[in-house]
């Protein structure tokens, strides 16, 4: 009896492990045709999940995206807009990769890969269309702020590509003649004829519209001026001595009424620091500092002015002092940035002077605008002509103009 147990059990074992055998080899067969079979983007999802709808119909650079599909675990490489775009193999499975979209230089992409989204496995290729456009356009920057018609200015940030318009204030709109990088870090564009200063519809703010967004700066914004230096204006801010007040425009074109012309009439010699002489000097008087929080950090808030540079400067410092107090102090030398030592503009810039910048002998500024107005909510300006060089300074010649305090973060 218990060898016909045994027999019988020896023989349901039997038949037991080939049925196992062959389910074994068919799972095998399966999981090598799984593995064998190309891979397929099905669609692509936000990383978090706590979003109502993750699924997205729109890519941009920097953005950290998963991949939807099937058979992707043998993933070798990923592109987008055919740029390569590098990930973690670990946070890849047969359904999902994590990655982020590379930067992408639009104006480059050729026309077989705008759009495109490409897997490769050991087993085949997946391709994928779906819309990849560029960040919105950030400014950072504008040569001059307050340009005449006509006038070419230089926009300067990151994404000023695939612009489609460029809107100024009065709803003024350029659509062509645009150039710049392929990188997208700088755009000129030519000020519309029609553009005035003094448009009652004028907007404060030049707008980039690509086909990222849009882009916003300041433009003909006089919110924070303390200086324009135009006769019976609440602004005209001059103290009526330092340098030489004056509206010609064969002199300086491009101006906006009247500036303030530093020329001395005689060189002045080597580390001669008397910068109240010889119409050496801008000086703003005491205004109260509109929109400005003096117990803000300094580096909120930038000391903006118009400037044209006549003659080529190569040596001494624009020195610049708050509230008389010389404890603390910035300098403005540009030509001490160029490969030629040499500054000179072709007309009207604006120049941007973080307070931040303003320091003290060790090299520190104070922990509020507080301490450089002496507790007030504005103070007085002062923009000085140094010669603070080891050779004799001659020729200076420059006008400035639209003296502000803007806030910048």
């Amino acid at each position: 009896m218990i060898r016909h147990v045994v027999a019988h059990h020896t023989k349901y074992t039997g038949v037991a492990v080939i049925a196992l055998l062959l389910g074994l080899m068919m799972g095998m067969e399966a999981c090598k045709k799984n593995e064998t079979q190309a891979p397929v983007i099905t669609g692509f999802r936000s990383l978090n999940r706590s979003h109502q709808d993750s699924s997205l119909t729109v890519l941009k650079p920097g953005q950290l995206v998963v991949i939807q599909g099937h058979n992707l675990e043998t993933v070798e490489q990923i592109s987008f807009d055919g740029v390569p775009a590098s990930f973690n193999i670990n946070f890849t499975t047969n359904e999902n990769i994590i990655v982020t979209v590379p930067d992408i230089i639009f104006d480059s992409v050729a026309q077989q890969d705008m759009n495109q989204v490409r897997v490769v496995t050991n087993h085949g290729v997946a391709s994928y269309t779906i819309p990849i456009v560029p960040p919105p356009p950030v400014i950072t920057a504008v040569s001059n702020e307050f340009p005449q018609p006509g006038d070419t200015i230089t926009l300067t940030g990151s994404y000023l590509y695939t612009v489609q318009e460029v809107d100024f204030p009065g709803g003024k709109k350029v659509t062509s003649g645009f150039t710049g990088p392929q990188d997208g870090s700088w755009l000129q564009v030519v000020v519309p004829g029609t553009l005035s200063k003094t448009d009652t519809s004028a907007t404060d703010s030049i707008a980039v519209v690509t086909l990222g967004g849009v882009g916003k700066y300041a433009f003909y914004n006089t919110t924070g001026m303390i200086a324009n230096f135009e006769y019976g204006d609440p602004h005209f801010g001059w103290q009526w001595w330092g340098g030489i007040i004056s509206n010609d425009a064969a002199a300086f074109p491009g101006n906006w009424g009247n500036y303030i012309e530093v020329k001395p009439s005689n060189p002045i010699p080597a580390g001669d620091g008397s910068w109240w002489t010889d119409n050496r000097a801008v000086m703003i008087a005491a205004s109260n500092w509109t929109n400005v929080n003096i117990g803000d950090p300094p580096a909120n808030y930038a000391l903006k002015f118009q400037v044209f540079v006549k003659n080529p400067w190569s040596n001494g410092s624009i020195h610049i002092v708050i509230n008389g107090n010389f404890g603390y102090w910035a300098t403005w030398a540009p030509w001490q940035q160029t490969s030629s030592k040499t500054f000179q503009t072709s007309g009207w810039i604006t120049v941007s002077i973080p307070l931040s910048n303003i320091k003290d002998g060790n090299g520190n500024s104070p922990a509020t605008v507080s301490g450089l107005t002496g507790g007030n909510p504005g103070a007085t300006v002062q923009l000085m002509l140094y010669n603070d060089s080891s050779t004799p300074l001659s020729g200076f010649d420059a006008a400035f103009d639209n003296v502000r305090i803007v806030k910048i973060k």
